[in-house]
């Protein structure tokens, strides 16, 4: 039998005051705040593309799920890259631990969404769909089990910061710069906008043409310390993609005549630099402990996983109802408020679920 001495208290004391100082608060704030962002885009999604893109309402629109929000998922990816290539993670338990965690949920939510379009749409293979490839959301479920899969090679690449950097600087030209070139030439020219496509996929360089770019710029961004005219660069650069990204969008969209919303993708170069912004700042301004923001942040993969369901019954059942349907009622307001209701219902739900021991550990 082991006696903890007074002393040995106050080593367990010690350590564990260690392990929160050295814990990153910013990404519970960053995980918090990219939910929230996640959320937005698809409350304004619902009406957006079917939006007469002349109107002042569909420009409401356009901001809400404009690069201004679009960030969630790139700060996502980071954040994951910051965590996981900061450590020396067996192979087993990668695909032991990790990646079947995200295959159970994946399975139950695919599940979850499939029965209930079945019970909307009596429809068996629309709904056998939906569980073979998921709901519209869980795309991102199948492509962190991808970048997972890829720890090792790209824990090798994080470990040197030349390699790193030089990773980054061809994921910048194949995976953002390039991109963002064809849908430009897109909007003049759809035969040279597929015709710069080809030319590119000619290089094959998929493995640094998907979200990897993200995962290992986080884990850069993370271990790196910026002088303040450094900092105001970034943030500059990101306020100024931010605003780039939404007049792109919106003369886009004029010229075809109906939503263009490429220019506020993933993988542009001004989702790119804005992520980038909103990460470094966060990580300057917010890396102190919160209770709630930790809290929330444990929950917000569960959140993520149900808030589609909530954006659903909000929308038809209850704003709907009130008459705030978003092209029905000023989308300066609906859009914010049907968010914080499915904000707040996804969370909360997700925080029962969180103390469901099982559930927590496979489902969210």
């Amino acid at each position: 039998m082991i006696i903890k001495t007074a002393d040995s208290r106050q080593q367990t004391a010690d350590s564990r005051q260690q392990t929160a100082d050295s814990r990153c608060h910013y990404f519970d704030f960053l995980r918090v705040i990219a939910a929230f962002t996640v959320m937005v885009l698809h409350v304004a999604s619902k009406d957006w593309f079917s939006g007469d893109v002349h109107t002042f309402e569909w420009q409401v629109l356009n901001f809400w799920r404009g690069s201004i929000f679009n960030w969630g998922v790139p700060v996502f990816l980071m954040i994951s890259g910051a965590l996981f290539l900061s450590r020396d993670i067996p192979v087993r338990k990668i695909y032991g631990k990790y990646i079947f965690r995200i295959f159970t949920a994946l399975v139950f939510w695919s599940f979850i969404y499939g029965c209930a379009d079945y019970a909307v749409n009596s429809n068996t293979l629309q709904a056998l769909a939906h569980f073979v490839n998921g709901h519209y959301h869980m795309w991102f479920l199948f492509m962190i089990m991808g970048l997972y899969a890829l720890h090792p090679f790209m824990k090798k690449i994080a470990a040197s910061r030349f390699l790193t950097k030089y990773f980054l600087v061809i994921a910048f030209f194949f995976a953002f710069l390039f991109p963002e070139a064809v849908n430009f030439i897109s909007l003049f020219s759809e035969e040279g906008g597929k015709f710069l496509h080809r030319w590119v996929n000619h290089f094959y360089l998929q493995f640094a043409g998907g979200f990897t770019g993200y995962f290992l710029l986080g884990s850069l961004l993370n271990n790196t310390k910026f002088s303040a005219k450094a900092k105001r660069t970034i943030y500059f650069l990101g306020i100024i993609s931010a605003i780039a990204g939404m007049l792109l969008s919106v003369t886009g969209s004029m010229i075809k005549n109906a939503p263009y919303g490429h220019f506020n993708d993933y993988h542009t170069v001004n989702i790119l630099l804005e992520s980038s912004a909103i990460f470094v700042f966060f990580k300057s301004k917010f890396n102190h402990p919160v209770k709630i923001i930790r809290k929330l942040s444990e929950y917000s993969f569960g959140a993520y996983l149900i808030h589609p369901a909530f954006v659903n019954i909000v929308g038809r059942l209850v704003v709907g109802r009130l008459g705030l349907k978003a092209l029905t009622f000023t989308p300066v307001i609906s859009v914010p408020l049907t968010t914080a209701i499915v904000f707040l219902l996804s969370f909360g739900i997700s925080a029962v679920l969180n103390h469901i021991p099982v559930i927590k550990k496979y489902i969210v």
